[in-house]
């Protein structure tokens, strides 16, 4: 992003903080605060599945659907209670559509020029290890 443009949105220089020296936001700062969301989101969803005696291991794998719903993609023993939990969550799907949403500035700037597939999904896998982001292309009929 250009000084003029960080100047006329100083909104986003707020948010990532770090300008370079000729005025554009640096990747690594977008890269970064994507991955402080994603730390953050894990927190807040560990946060409210311990409350439920929900923990991991196993992994709970979580998507957006079409209708901008999460859902749970993975096999899990308490699947229906995750499922239940996630319905009507606003904090949590506002969440990670705040982190999908940086995931998808890194993507995009990371492959310019690149389309993606609509097929593509982003997912946020929780683990005892810690949160993982990524996309994949999915090829469900």
């Amino acid at each position: 992003m250009s000084l003029e443009n960080t100047a006329t949105a100083p909104g986003l220089v707020q948010l990532f903080s770090q300008v370079t020296d000729d005025g554009s936001i640096a990747l690594s700062s977008i890269r970064e605060r994507a991955n402080l969301e994603l730390s953050s989101f894990a927190a807040m969803a560990s946060q409210q599945l311990q409350q439920l005696d929900i923990s991991m291991p196993p992994a709970i794998s979580l998507i957006s659907t079409p209708a901008c719903q999460l859902a749970l993609e993975n096999n899990h023993p308490h699947a229906e209670e995750i499922r239940t939990w996630l319905q009507g969550n606003d904090n949590i799907t506002r969440k990670f559509k705040e982190v999908e949403v940086l995931y998808e500035i890194v993507r995009a700037a990371e492959s310019i020029g690149e389309t993606f597939p609509e097929s593509s999904t982003f997912h946020i896998g929780l683990t005892s290890a810690g949160p993982i982001a990524y996309f994949e292309d999915s090829h469900r009929a």
